[in-house]
C-alpha cells in the first residue's frame, strides 16, 4: 500500500473516530448507528424467512405436481368425511336430499335429484375428491 493511500486510511478512521466519539453529539450518533444496524439485521432476517417460506410451498407444489401427495384418506369413513366437506359442502344439494355410502373408494350416492345440471356438477366434484376410485349415481329424477 502506498504512502497517500495510508494517509487516506488513516485520516478517514480519524474522522469517523471523532465524528462517533464527539462530546456534544457523539453518544446520539452512535445509538443512532447501532439502531440502524440493528434494524438492517431484522430487515435481512425477516427477508431470510420470507425467502424460505416462499421456496418451502415451491418444493411443496413440486411435489404435489410429481404426485407425491399424501393427503390420501385412510380408510371409508374419513372418505366420506372428505366428500361430504370438498364436494357436498359447496354444491347447491341440502345433505337431506342424499345419502352417500363409501364402500373401499367407492362413492355411492342415493336419493331423490330435482336438479339434473346441479346432480352432475356433484358427481364432477365428488370424482375430483382425492382418494375417490368411482362414483355410482343412484339418484332418482323427481
Amino acid at each position: 500500500m502506498s504512502g497517500f493511500m495510508k494517509m487516506a486510511l488513516a485520516a478517514t478512521a480519524g474522522a469517523a473516530a471523532a465524528y462517533l466519539f464527539d462530546p456534544v453529539s457523539g453518544r446520539s450518533r452512535r445509538a443512532r448507528l447501532s439502531d440502524q444496524a440493528a434494524a438492517g439485521a431484522r430487515r435481512t432476517a425477516d427477508e431470510a424467512q420470507t425467502r424460505a417460506r416462499y421456496e418451502m410451498g415451491r418444493a411443496k407444489g413440486a411435489l404435489h405436481e410429481m404426485g407425491a401427495d399424501t393427503d390420501y384418506p385412510t380408510d371409508d369413513a374419513e372418505l366420506l368425511q372428505k366428500v361430504r366437506s370438498e364436494a357436498l359442502g359447496p354444491s347447491r344439494f341440502a345433505s337431506s336430499d342424499i345419502e352417500i355410502h363409501v364402500d373401499d373408494g367407492e362413492v355411492v350416492l342415493r336419493g331423490a335429484s330435482r336438479d339434473l345440471e346441479a346432480e352432475k356438477d356433484l358427481v364432477q366434484r365428488i370424482e375430483h375428491v382425492t382418494g375417490v376410485r368411482r362414483v355410482r349415481n343412484e339418484l332418482s329424477n323427481a
